[in-house]
């Protein structure tokens, strides 16, 4: 399947279900890029426009940016100063500016061929231009968060391919950098925990077995559950790159 598709049946899950990001993350984000305001910073992979959202709040005059016409139809719900919508691919970049002075990316830059977007990213940004991607991860050291990493790689044979947490996990270790490493987590019940596995692309495209799937999740909530509710606890990690290092 096209990468640019995968995320066209997960819209309304993605929406409701997928987290945001702590506060403390974009704090880092404007004092590490050196970003006041009306600094403009592409959120590459803007999806649903979380980020998007978070940085104009702070002033930002933002683009974000995704290949998927679903996705950023549900992101350009939200309007007002500060946001505008652009539908393109990380190594084409049309944007409606020659120069930006950041380009960020929630729970994307896996997805991308770095090795293309480098040229576009440095025509953009100048070799020295920060380049800052972040991904919430779930803590492998929570014991639900263990099992619910099980689960995903006895059901999806996708998950190893295109999942966050192991392609995010590699890529964060190719290059040095500032690093932010910030606790994180959101809290379901049955019904919202069957919402955000369903919300992954791997789940909606790499199960085969649904109704197995889901009481396999439903065996997993009632292990873990406490008072009907369970925990993601996540890690969300950042790092500072520079446009001539990306490629």
């Amino acid at each position: 399947m096209d990468p640019r598709d995968r995320f066209t049946a997960t819209v309304d899950a993605y929406a409701r279900y997928r987290p945001d990001y702590p506060p403390a993350l974009y704090d880092w984000i404007l004092a590490q890029a050196g970003l006041g305001p009306g600094a403009v910073v592409v959120d590459l992979g803007c999806g649903t426009g979380i980020v998007s959202r978070a940085l104009a709040e702070r002033g930002l005059d933002v683009i974000g940016v995704d290949p998927n016409a679903a996705m950023l139809a549900e992101a350009a719900r939200s309007s007002g100063a500060g946001l505008r919508w652009v539908q393109s691919d990380a190594e084409t970049l049309a944007l409606p500016v020659a120069r930006v002075d950041a380009i960020v990316g929630g729970q994307s830059f896996h997805w991308l061929d770095l090795a293309r977007a480098g040229p576009r990213f440095r025509a953009l940004l100048g070799e020295d231009g920060p380049v800052l991607p972040f991904w919430n991860l779930r803590d492998p050291a929570d014991p639900f968060m263990a099992a619910y990493e099980e689960l995903l790689r006895t059901w999806s044979p996708d998950y190893q391919a295109v999942g966050a947490e192991p392609q995010a996990r590699r890529l964060l270790e190719r290059l040095p950098g500032p690093r932010a490493d910030l606790p994180h987590h959101q809290d379901f019940d049955r019904a919202g925990l069957r919402g955000r596995a369903w919300s992954s692309s791997y789940i909606q495209h790499g199960v085969k077995d649904a109704a197995g799937f889901d009481r396999a999740l439903d065996a997993l909530f009632e292990a873990h559950q406490r008072q009907g509710r369970v925990r993601f606890v996540y890690r969300t990690e950042a790092v500072l790159w520079r446009a001539g290092q990306v490629g």
